[in-house]
């Protein structure tokens, strides 16, 4: 699957394709190490980039893979690809969504409050010393006609 994007909120595009066990975002690789429903070519892509120290990548990634999955169950959502980086240490998160709103309806949900719930505590990987080496941030895209 290739998929042509454009970013909501300005100019900026990229190009999407997922070949096997991999994902590419323009040039940059990434390998696939959770995933759940299709990827849809028309949908609301949001890309969730997150920094992690190299020591602290095995910790990430096994904190994800215990994600308690409860997001897939929202109204509108598509699909997630939880994808390694294969040359640094940004990690994306890849959701698909049917609509913008579907995906800020997410945000403001019980689902995403208990997937979250940890975060800005002791317990959350934010504020665990070492972990991120940056803030993580998220971009919208959509397909591109």
């Amino acid at each position: 699957m290739n998929i042509a994007l454009q970013y909501l909120e300005g100019e900026e595009s990229l190009f999407l394709s997922n070949k096997g066990n991999k994902v590419y975002i323009d040039e940059k690789e990434y390998e696939i190490i959770d995933e759940s429903g299709a990827l849809k070519e028309d949908a609301i892509h949001v890309f969730n980039y997150v920094s992690v120290n190299p020591a602290s990548r095995e910790r990430f990634e096994k904190r994800f893979l215990n994600r308690p999955k409860l997001i897939e169950k929202e109204k509108g959502f598509l699909s997630i690809r939880v994808l390694r980086p294969l040359t640094d240490n940004t990690f994306l998160i890849l959701t698909q969504w049917e609509t913008v709103k579907a995906f800020q309806d997410w945000q403001g949900s019980k689902a995403y409050q208990h997937a979250h719930k940890k975060r800005g505590t002791k317990e959350g990987l934010d504020q665990e010393k070492g972990v991120l080496s940056e803030k993580p941030y998220h971009l919208l895209f959509k397909t591109k006609k």
